[in-house]
């Protein structure tokens, strides 16, 4: 009877770590500002392959189309280091 009994505990206890869940991890990371910025300010995002390297355009609502980080260089008003301290 003792070792049915143990048989039993164990089998259980098996049976219960394996329901256990693990947490959801969740993506970690940010929001390209480039992109952000693109829509932002009207834009739509253009992803196209040139060269075997995935390139990113931001299309402007007058139809200009300009390599997103460029706009955002371009266009993106800086803060200085001295501002923001």
């Amino acid at each position: 009877m003792n070792k049915t009994y143990l048989l039993a505990c164990a089998a259980a206890a098996s049976l219960l770590l394996g329901c256990v869940s693990q947490p959801a991890s969740e993506p970690v990371g940010s929001a390209n500002p480039a992109a952000v910025y693109c829509v932002q300010k009207g834009g739509k995002l253009d992803m196209v392959t040139e060269d075997g390297k995935r390139v990113t355009y931001c299309v402007l609502s007058d139809g200009r189309r300009v390599e997103q980080w460029q706009y955002f260089r371009d266009n993106h008003p800086q803060v200085s280091e001295a501002e923001g301290m």
